[in-house]
């Protein structure tokens, strides 16, 4: 902060960040410059509690926000920056909808540095120029995407990753390992977004399932840590694309943790795109960690058998229909997958009747 000339930070968390030691833990590194905190993050990042974060802000005449958290934390900072540079209301600046080209009003240029603490294993939103923040007035998650959103700094401390329980730990970390399997197959990837998806994979195919069992595995948390960063940076080059789309829909409309619909529906994309990878599908296995002396008749369906094998040993759901998802909703969620911008990113048309293939596959 004092090499930013900054003077006053609001720290901004959730209930669990709030209850334990991690915010007594930047409270003291942060001494005279802590003015207050906003602990009332909850999942998705809900517009009104954004908004109080910013009128308090604004109060405490804050110059910093410091997220302490995973994704919904650090998107909350983001959306309080947009709100106090834009008056209260960060509507008019989200993108717009996908017939349209996702079209945004450039955000005016906010004063209030941002520092992203990450306490997860995965959610990269502190690399990222990206925000998610549900609007419960239509139900849905509306999106931004300005250079102006990327924090100043992320702090990666796995110390302060080995709060995080079982279960927040696997549903991130697999948010982190969708998004390095949806660079390396996207129409846009390319050698470097490529080479850090890979990176990513390597890591978190050893390190996640270990942050799980061994919490207070510093080597594995950081690894996660690193892991995330990497995939989201490949990410934001290369761009996620139907795993994403689909769980935008999903997780909007039951409210769910990111990585919980990523996991399931990570597989049953992977036996689509990865055949398209050609030759280049023998440095994805080699980072799931298969030596070449497999069969590799179908090397989709091999990556999507170290997908499920990871998810296996994770604590999380295995099907939709565990999340509450019925038959009856594949048909709606299909139709509203068609309007996410991700689907721009897909390797080759995708349409809707197999968008719902997908969805039954999983469910």
């Amino acid at each position: 902060m004092r090499s930013y000339g900054c003077n006053r930070a609001m720290v901004i968390c959730g209930q669990s960040v709030a209850s334990g030691p991690m915010l007594e833990s930047v409270r003291n590194a942060l001494g005279p410059l802590y003015a207050g905190v906003f602990a009332e993050v909850r999942s998705h990042t809900p517009l009104p509690d954004v908004q109080r974060a910013a009128e308090l802000c604004m109060d405490l005449h804050a110059d910093t926000v410091i997220s302490v958290g995973g994704g919904s934390a650090i998107d909350a900072a983001k959306g309080v920056i947009i709100c106090c540079a834009a008056g209260g209301d960060p509507r008019p600046y989200a993108m717009g909808p996908r017939s349209e080209g996702g079209k945004t009003k450039p955000m005016p240029i906010s004063k209030i540095r941002h520092i992203a603490v990450p306490t997860t294993a995965g959610s990269g939103s502190d690399v990222m120029p990206s925000a998610g923040i549900r609007d419960p007035s239509i139900g849905k998650k509306i999106l931004f995407w300005d250079q102006g959103l990327i924090p100043d700094a992320t702090v990666l401390d796995p110390q302060m990753a080995v709060y995080a329980g079982g279960f927040l730990t696997a549903a991130s970390g697999m948010t982190a390992v969708a998004r390095a399997m949806e660079s390396i197959y996207s129409k846009h990837r390319n050698q470097i977004s490529t080479g850090l998806a890979l990176h990513a994979l390597r890591l978190l195919n050893r390190a996640l399932p270990l942050s799980v069992n061994e919490p207070n595995n510093l080597q594995a948390r950081q690894d996660c840590q690193v892991a995330c960063i990497l995939a989201s940076t490949a990410a934001v080059n290369a761009m996620a694309s139907v795993v994403h789309a689909i769980g935008h829909v999903v997780g909007g409309r039951f409210q769910l943790q990111h990585g919980v619909s990523h996991a399931i529906l990570l597989a049953p994309i992977a036996r689509r795109y990865v055949p398209l990878l050609g030759d280049d599908v023998t440095t994805v296995l080699q980072a799931f960690g298969y030596d070449g002396t497999e069969s590799v008749a179908s090397p989709g369906e091999l990556i999507a058998t170290a997908l499920e094998r990871l998810h296996a040993c994770l604590p999380l759901p295995k099907r939709l229909r565990e999340l509450g998802l019925t038959e009856a909703d594949i048909p709606v969620i299909a139709e509203s997958t068609l309007e996410q911008h991700m689907l721009d990113n897909v390797p080759r048309p995708t349409p809707l009747v197999e968008i719902q293939q997908i969805l039954e596959e999983a469910w």
